[in-house]
């Protein structure tokens, strides 16, 4: 065991000669996987590119001649001679037998077509079983595709649901508007393709591909497989469209994918998605296999290189471990002595080091501790709580006596004040509390001020049992109705209390005049702003970051204060001093 303690060099060495061998392995096999992978990329762009030409064909002629027999429709509505204001139930009745009789015929000549839904302006009654269905022109704008056609005369819709006889069924569509002969829009017609012979055609003579039928707009038509096309890959394709390019490759979903696209004359775009994994498969065989090789050669030197640098990670590990467990529990006895080389050092360094911040630690606590019960006692000298409440108390009879029932209140509202303010000296006060104290301070100022101040206080039930540092919100009060309404004839204060993300927020907010730009400047204690620094700094000693309180100001518009602690159920919180991890919990 000293022996291979004094191997640090060594161990090093061997580690790095692992790592060169592992390094030059994954080069050798990255580099002949790369060039397998192009010139398999290359044959299979190509064969790809001369399928989607012989597809894209195939689907031109089809969906063209839908969309003439749509046009049809649309001029044969002349010969009919149908107006959809006919009054006479007779026209009305032989006009509806011609257009139903029409539109029949062609839906049920044409295989593709499985249903025509014509919308117009009081619609004829049909059978729900009929291939031609006549709908309220008012429904349209209810439809789901409604905005393909909003602002087009005529448009391919994408693949979705219709209700049929037999439940639902997915079609794609193709719509066109209906326009008289003076040119007044009455209509919209609308031809539904059954969704499997779209997706037949694009299967073509091969299977488990995924391809897609994109519009000149960009909007998927109709697709087979699973191919996901994002924005980017949108815009690729219509660069490389403008360029005279036919394939590209570039990244679906973090892994590489082959995009093959056919344009042809036709106003559609005839994508296929090839996963990277299918294309290289034969490359990643042979890289496995180069990869296989390489680890039997180097497996020998991993298990020697792996027993030495296993005694060179063994102290890190037991110190790392160590330091995980600081400073909660401080175990200075399970720091090893026995390593004599430069492990050794490092342990006896650290030992010492960390006995003098136990000692600290504590040091630090008993200090903490006294300073806490010399502030208490210190307040509890500057004022005698009995003696304050017996001469408030006999001031405000006074007052009733003389008939000043405003000082009288105001007295009143100031020993509720103390009362809080004091708490027994409690570090933690209940919400509720604290809630009584910036009400009492916010009526004497009501009352002081009448009608030029308003305010509203908002804190949610589920707070009603918490605890909060005492006096908290009462400075940020004071310092919006003392300085924020300055020169103002009327002020608003909304202090809200509130739950979110694991911590209780406090928001202040006034239509006051705003914060001076140095506002957040350090000034001396007689110019004022030591009650909100009292208040920083304490959140920032008991709690520390993310806890804190943040100012937002707009000049001339208001101030706004967030107040943010963690959630605190217990008073006794803060009893051992400033670590409060756990009470939120």
């Amino acid at each position: 065991m000293g022996l291979f303690k004094r191997l640090s060099v060594g161990r090093l060495l061997f580690g790095s000669f692992l790592i060169f061998i592992t390094l030059l392995l994954m080069i050798f096999t990255w580099v002949s996987y790369s060039l397998t992978s192009k010139e398999l990329t290359n044959t299979t762009s190509k064969y790809q590119q001369d399928v989607l030409n012989e597809l894209n064909k195939q689907l031109d002629i089809q969906l063209n001649a839908i969309e003439q027999i749509s046009l049809s429709v649309a001029l044969n509505m002349d010969r009919i001679g149908f107006d959809h204001k006919d009054l006479d139930p007779y026209d009305r009745l032989r006009r509806k037998r011609d257009l139903e009789k029409m539109l029949s015929n062609i839906s049920y000549s044409t295989t593709m077509i499985q249903s025509i839904n014509f919308y117009m302006e009081k619609p004829f009654i049909t059978s729900f079983q009929d291939p031609v269905q006549f709908i309220e022109l008012e429904k349209l704008n209810k439809e789901e595709w409604f905005s393909d056609i909003q602002h087009n005369d005529y448009a391919w819709i994408s693949t979705h649901r219709i209700h049929t006889n037999n439940g639902t069924s997915r079609v794609v569509s193709f719509a066109r508007k209906l326009y008289s002969n003076s040119g007044k829009y009455y209509g919209l017609l609308l031809l539904n393709i059954k969704a499997s012979d779209i997706e037949s055609m694009l299967h073509g003579e091969t299977n488990n591909r995924s391809r897609m039928l994109i519009d000149i707009s960009g909007k998927i038509i109709s697709m087979i497989g699973s191919p996901l096309l994002t924005e980017s890959m949108k815009e690729r394709i219509s660069d490389s469209i403008s360029q005279k390019k036919t394939d590209n490759l570039t990244l679906i979903n973090e892994k590489e994918a082959l995009l093959v696209w056919s344009k042809l004359d036709s106003d559609w775009v005839l994508v296929e998605v090839t996963p990277w994994k299918e294309i290289t498969h034969a490359s990643v065989r042979l890289a496995k296999i180069f990869i296989a090789l390489g680890f039997s050669a180097i497996v020998i030197v991993s298990i020697f290189t792996l027993f030495l640098s296993r005694q060179f990670t063994k102290p890190i590990l037991l110190l790392v471990g160590i330091l995980e467990r600081l400073p909660s529990k401080l175990l200075i006895d399970d720091i090893p002595t026995d390593y004599k080389n430069e492990f050794g050092y490092l342990f006896n360094g650290y030992r010492k080091q960390m006995e003098k911040i136990d000692e600290l630690m504590v040091s630090l606590n008993e200090q903490h501790q006294r300073q806490r019960e010399a502030e208490i006692k210190a307040l509890q000298a500057m004022i005698n709580p009995h003696f304050l409440y017996n001469t408030l108390d006999l001031v405000n009879w006074m007052a009733i006596k003389s008939g000043e029932h405003k000082i009288s209140k105001i007295l009143s509202l100031m020993g509720k004040m103390f009362r809080v303010g004091l708490s027994n000296g409690e570090t933690m006060i209940s919400i509720v509390d604290e809630k009584t104290h910036i009400e009492c301070y916010l009526q004497i100022q009501k009352i002081r001020l009448q009608d030029h101040l308003t305010y509203t206080i908002t804190v949610e039930d589920n707070m009603r049992n918490l605890y909060i540092p005492r006096v908290t919100l009462q400075p940020f009060i004071e310092n919006a109705i003392i300085h924020g309404f300055h020169d103002r004839r009327k002020g608003d204060i909304q202090i809200k209390g509130y739950v979110e993300n694991d911590k209780m927020v406090f928001s202040i907010s006034d239509n006051g005049v705003g914060l001076k730009e140095n506002w957040n400047e350090k000034k001396a204690m007689k110019t004022g702003g030591y009650g909100i620094r009292n208040v920083v700094e304490r959140i920032a000693a008991y709690f520390g970051t993310p806890f804190g309180v943040e100012i937002f100001s707009i000049h001339n518009e208001g101030t706004t204060v967030m107040i943010k602690l963690p959630i605190i159920k217990h008073q006794k919180v803060m009893k051992e001093g400033l670590n409060v991890e756990g009470s939120h919990h």
